[in-house]
């Protein structure tokens, strides 16, 4: 294949397209780059001849990809992120002047054992820098830290998009968690057949039931299903469950300890042996090289590291 002469390449193509193949609707992707829908129309019809492929189809749920589409995605997606480097500020970062913004995200769990301790140090080493907390909503997290939306996701996340770089930061114990004076675990503490025999509240998020899968298998291999009686995206809101009814929850042990400062719950050892879940850090390559965020990243690690 010859060399392409770009003098009869429209470029500026480049980014209207991504987004078009992204949301799959010309009006949105108008809206989303602040351009008309007929302007919108006219580069999807340039980009069309450019490609020599009608890109977008109509499916029976709108628009759909044709597999070239699908190919220039995946290529569009790499060439943004080079020329994103390209064209960026240098990479020097100075945290004590810096007027940066960078975007975590995490349950509250994470929220309650790193935002704290972090900001406390921001105040010290990087007073102008501000820090967005984003909450359990997990999906498109490939994307949205491609498209610099999300620079650092924490937790356990057992399917994590594997383009995403993944740092280990710490294995959290869990304990169980039940309301003081609890009739049935008061004088006896709480066996196997007493956590078999009450029910539980659960965490779930939009990404799923997180470790639930860890415990209920741990439980299979002895023959053995707990009854979920409720499931709950918040840990806090399953804490005041727990200590307003005779449910019980599993949840890791600095959480735990935390809540029952404020509420009337107590905390017991896990009656079954059972693997903590590993907690760690993610961010997309495109941030690997960046000094700001490598700072952020040292800042968090030591953070996670230190448990306090």
């Amino acid at each position: 294949m010859g060399a392409i002469d770009f003098r009869t390449v429209d470029l500026n193509l480049l980014a209207p397209l991504r987004v078009l193949l992204v949301e799959r609707h010309v009006t949105r992707s108008a809206e989303k780059l602040g351009i008309s829908q007929p302007a919108m129309s006219a580069s999807l019809a340039r980009s069309r001849t450019l490609f020599r492929d009608q890109l977008l189809v109509r499916g029976a749920k709108g628009l759909v990809l044709t597999p070239r589409a699908e190919q220039l995605l995946e290529q569009l997606d790499h060439v943004m992120a080079v020329i994103g480097e390209m064209v960026s500020l240098p990479m020097e970062f100075a945290p004590e002047t810096s007027q940066r913004t960078f975007t975590l995200h995490g349950n509250d769990f994470v929220e309650l054992i790193l935002v704290p301790p972090l900001m406390a140090a921001l105040a010290t080493d990087a007073p102008n820098v501000q820090i967005l907390f984003k909450g359990p909503d997990f999906k498109d997290i490939e994307d949205m830290m491609a498209n610099g939306g999300l620079d650092l996701a924490v937790g356990y996340f057992p399917k994590v998009p594997g383009t995403l770089i993944k740092r280990a930061a710490f294995r959290e114990r869990l304990v169980c968690v039940a309301r003081q004076d609890h009739p049935l675990l008061r004088d006896c503490g709480l066996s196997l057949d007493r956590y078999m025999e009450l029910q539980h509240a659960q965490l779930f998020s939009r990404t799923g039931a997180l470790y639930a899968a860890t415990i209920d298998t741990a439980l299979a291999a002895k023959g053995l299903v707990r009854k979920i009686a409720v499931w709950e995206p918040s840990y806090l809101a399953i804490a005041d469950v727990v200590a307003r009814t005779d449910l019980i929850s599993t949840m890791p042990t600095r959480l735990a300890t935390y809540l029952a400062k404020g509420l009337p719950i107590a905390i017991y050892d896990l009656p079954l042996p059972l693997p903590g879940p590993d907690y760690a850090m993610y961010w997309h390559p495109r941030s690997q090289a960046d000094e700001g965020h490598k700072w952020l990243r040292e800042r968090v690690a030591a953070l996670l590291r230190a448990k306090v």
